[in-house]
């Protein structure tokens, strides 16, 4: 057998994080050395990070990688300055890490996989220093649009405005989590269109599911659960959802509850959607718990549910990294998602019944509320009768986490 060829990949966000970036990295590093490559992580020591760490991540992440640990700006310091960017705190060690490390295993390949977006701001130097290829993996883009204006997020899309251009358009391969983040991309750098550009959704570790055991409940309330972040562009939607839900709630007795909502740290999280719970006057039966929860209690309140709640925004590049999670799970889950979505396209070749799209335009209209209360009437009344779908059914299967690591791995070869 040919001799493995070796990858880094500077990954701030990696177990014991539970983060979406963290996910992404970890699936990846339990397939990678069936497809030849050995991956060498370099990460964030925990004492410097601002999440909660998850023991369990690391559990689950096995042991067929090297992992480095790298020193970052102490946060206790640097928020006093308001910088609590892993990224930008982490900068230099990983580059001074990445560097030493390079001339002792030689790799054939660097992957950044981004958000934090800056630490991918180092690759075309690592590259003229050392001649080794770089691919990127955008899980969020870096440029967007947003409606804020405060100093922060202008400074920050002013940089990302300036800064992106050089790395892309120096990478040997980009990959996303979605086709959306790759036409924005081509639509700003036309001249990347030559490049290997791969959309690959998030994968699905099936096994996670199979240490988890269901909880007892209170049988009075149907209980609705949403686990994950609530973005900017994601307010508008999740208003008309709480709209929806006021309907519902006049012929069943439902419990929706809203948890890890924040993107902040531990002591940083405050309440996403406390405006729009008071404004549609569901706070009776709407909670949210804004603290992110570890990965396997989320895993476990989730199956606990009687349905789970996906839900996309405004933006048709929008991944949704609990998709394939959910449908793993094999309990049944709602999907209230952007039209022109992935996931909306995923749940519609599965034939998925519990789903119902929408375009940005028809938000907080009467009539799309009145479909979506519909629609979760029938999908709620039904929830004794639902089917999940089967692990091996090939709209599913091409989205294991095996499966999204060779599509990583056919490029890697290319590269090379």
């Amino acid at each position: 057998m040919n001799e493995e060829k070796i990858v880094f990949i500077p990954a701030p966000f990696f177990p014991p994080s539970a983060m979406p970036p963290s996910q992404r990295v970890r699936l990846l590093v339990r397939h990678l050395h069936e497809f030849g490559w050995k991956p060498v992580i370099f990460t964030v020591d925990q004492y410097y990070r601002e999440e909660a760490a998850d023991s369990w991540m690391t559990e689950i992440a096995g042991n067929s990688f090297e992992k480095i640990n790298v020193r970052a700006w102490d946060q206790r310091k640097t928020r006093k300055f308001g910088l609590g960017d892993l990224g930008i705190r982490s900068f230099f060690g990983l580059y001074r890490s990445m560097l030493k490390q390079v001339k002792k295993e030689k790799p054939a390949l660097i992957l950044y996989p981004v958000p934090p977006w800056y630490i991918m701001v180092m690759a075309p130097f690592i590259k003229r220093a050392t001649a080794i290829p770089y691919a990127i993996d955008f899980i969020d883009p870096w440029v967007y649009n947003t409606s804020k204006k405060n100093f922060k997020s202008v400074v920050s899309q002013g940089l990302a405005r300036q800064l992106e251009g050089r790395v892309v358009k120096k990478s040997s391969a980009i990959f996303a989590v979605s086709q959306g983040i790759l036409d924005d991309l081509k639509k700003r750098y036309p001249s990347i269109i030559s490049k290997p550009l791969i959309a690959v959704p998030y994968g699905v570790e099936v096994s996670d599911y199979d240490a988890i055991r269901v909880q007892k409940k209170d049988d009075t309330k149907i209980t609705i659960r949403y686990t994950g972040a609530v973005s900017e562009n994601m307010l508008v939607v999740m208003d008309s959802l709480l709209a929806a839900f006021k309907i519902v709630s006049k012929s069943l007795p439902v419990r929706v509850i809203f948890t890890g909502t924040s993107y902040a740290g531990i002591g940083f999280a405050k309440p996403v959607l406390a405006k729009l719970i008071s404004k549609n006057e569901v706070a009776d039966f709407v909670t949210e718990n804004p603290a992110r929860v570890g990965y396997r209690e989320a895993l476990e309140m989730n199956k606990q549910a009687d349905m789970q709640l996906l839900v996309g925004d405004t933006t048709p590049y929008y991944a949704a990294s609990k998709m394939m999670g959910l449908v793993a799970s094999g309990k049944p889950f709602f999907a209230w998602v952007h039209a022109d979505s992935f996931p909306a396209k995923f749940l519609a070749e599965l034939q998925y019944p519990h789903r119902l799209v929408f375009q940005t335009a028809e938000l907080g209209t009467e009539k799309k509320i009145e479909q979506l209360s519909e629609a979760l009437l029938y999908s709620l009344k039904n929830r004794e009768q639902f089917i999940p779908i089967p692990t091996d059914n090939p709209v599913f299967s091409k989205h294991t986490a095996k499966a999204m690591t060779k599509i990583f791995t056919d490029t890697f070869q290319k590269i090379n």
